[in-house]
């Protein structure tokens, strides 16, 4: 059981978005980034729906991780250790105008950009422990929201920007939370014995789907849950495999979920309908792939291709 809790020609081309046979009905052009160490260090690409092209946004020799769209599809806020310690990063959805927006000697990680594209909430133990903060980018003040003796981690937006989605070792385990994030009042929605992690809103914002870990499964690992984002009644499982399914990520129609997928050792990278069916493999580049998100812009991305290097390099793994 792994979960990865972060932790050449320059040729101008336009993304060509295809339809898959295997997904069925057509998507809208759409972009996905992820995160890889296939050239040699964790850095963030982009591809299009069917895997084709990947390409590499940020060519630094320090880690880099975790994506994040700005709700117009123009921008990329992630995590990266490129000056000594976990601050949060932006890019422009090219790969330009890479610039630090956090300055704290604590680790800040996992950024979800709200829907209104006002802010980033993130988890920060500038505190002593983990907890979800809010930096509001117009000024850079950082808004403290949860605060727990518990790890509090991975926020996700809901689709209005009223409730953020997480999850906390609160009760000595790990279970989904909701708080709001005007009045700061929380709400737990899971209560299992083994440990739910990385919620995601579905674009409706009537679901949440996640990763979780059950005591009946025979095998505890992983797999890929959906519940009711209201009171987390009507839980279900979209996955059954004898490896781990995590880090899920909705597509912007809600048709589809894009997740990261244990095989041979290493994550690689799935997509699947939103109700668990004709699932497919997306990335397999030979080394280590996770973290996949989805843009919500239609416009196809002018990008410079960037050719990868397939070989298995490091495994950075976290309980």
């Amino acid at each position: 059981m792994r979960i990865l809790l972060v932790y050449q020609s320059s040729i101008f081309v336009m993304f060509l978005f295809v339809v898959d046979s295997a997904m069925g009905q057509p998507h809208p052009p759409t972009t996905i980034a992820f995160a890889s160490d296939v050239s040699g260090d964790w850095e963030i690409y982009l591809t299009d729906t069917a895997g084709k092209h990947p390409i590499n946004l940020t060519h630094n020799p320090a880690a880099d991780y975790y994506p994040t769209w700005s709700p117009d599809g123009t921008q990329i806020a992630f995590f990266s250790r490129r000056d000594g310690n976990h601050e949060i990063y932006m890019m422009q959805a090219d790969g330009t105008n890479q610039q630090r927006l956090t300055h704290h000697p604590a680790t800040d990680k996992a950024p979800a950009w709200s829907p209104d594209g006002t802010r980033l909430a993130f988890t920060s133990n500038r505190g002593g422990h983990f907890d979800i903060y809010l930096l509001h980018l117009n000024n850079g003040e950082v808004e403290h929201l949860t605060e727990n003796p518990f790890e509090d981690e991975a926020p996700a937006w809901s689709p209005d920007g009223n409730t953020l989605v997480f999850h906390s070792k609160r009760e000595l385990n790990w279970d989904i939370y909701v708080v709001d994030v005007h009045s700061g009042v929380e709400q737990r929605l899971t209560h299992q014995p083994l440990m739910d992690t990385y919620p995601a809103w579905s674009p409706d914002g009537s679901r949440i789907v996640y990763a979780s870990m059950h005591a009946e499964a025979a095998l505890a690992d992983f797999d890929l849950y959906i519940m009711d984002a209201v009171d987390g009644g009507n839980k279900a499982a979209l996955t059954d495999t004898p490896t781990d399914e995590a880090v899920p990520a909705w597509a912007s129609d809600g048709r589809t979920i894009a997740f990261q997928f244990e095989k041979d050792g290493r994550w690689v990278i799935h997509l699947m309908r939103a109700d668990g069916s004709e699932r497919r493999e997306l990335i397999n580049n030979g080394a280590w792939a996770a973290q996949p998100k989805w843009s919500n812009s239609l416009d196809t991305l002018p990008i410079e291709l960037f050719g990868l290097q397939i070989q298995q390099w490091g495994k950075i793994r976290a309980p």
